[in-house]
């Protein structure tokens, strides 16, 4: 895949998006670090005092920890998807070594379960199917039971084998293989 850098636009447009997020936030925390202050400490705001860019710095801390794990996560999205550590490594502008000392994993082992097949079944009259989701890095489930009613899996939920997911989609079809579904 070729990549390409944002545009020198495109980068002041995140950096202002950014910077107006950051910024909000940190005030927002300085409010609150000072609202237990003493009213006569509240008299005059001194912008020359180094809180309020403390209050920031937190803030920017926190954004920076998060950045790195959705990067994480986008890395092994890629590679569950087929990415190998050289694309990897072009899209974050470091070698392929780099980039799987940076993200272990994150191709062979997630590639691998992608590449399996989602599985089919039919049991206590009803049926599901089970597949892996590289966005999550796991598997899935949905099936339809004897009684006509359809379950997934929980939002946010996923298994670390096929066999775990179908183990629960087939304990919803055991649940519900009654012919009508109870109202």
């Amino acid at each position: 895949m070729e990549t390409r850098e944002p545009t020198t636009a495109e980068r002041e447009q995140l950096r202002q998006a950014l910077r107006k997020a950051l910024e909000k936030l940190g005030d927002r925390v300085y409010a609150e670090l000072t609202a237990d202050a003493p009213d006569d400490k509240q008299e005059v705001l001194d912008l020359s005092r180094p809180e309020i860019p403390l209050a920031k710095l937190i803030v920017c801390k926190y954004a920076d920890e998060e950045l790195d794990v959705l990067a994480d996560k986008y890395a092994r999205a890629a590679g569950a998807r087929g990415a190998n550590y050289a694309e990897l490594g072009a899209a974050w502008g470091i070698s392929r070594q780099a980039a799987r000392k940076r993200w272990p994993g994150a191709v062979s082992a997630l590639s691998e379960r992608a590449n399996k097949e989602p599985v089919h079944f039919q049991a206590f009259g009803g049926e599901a199917r089970v597949s892996f989701h590289p966005e999550d890095g796991g598997w899935w489930w949905i099936a339809t039971a004897a009684n006509r009613q359809r379950q997934e899996a929980p939002e946010g939920v996923t298994y670390d084998t096929s066999e775990e997911a179908s183990a629960a989609a087939g304990a919803f079809l055991a649940a519900n293989s009654t012919a009508e579904p109870t109202r």
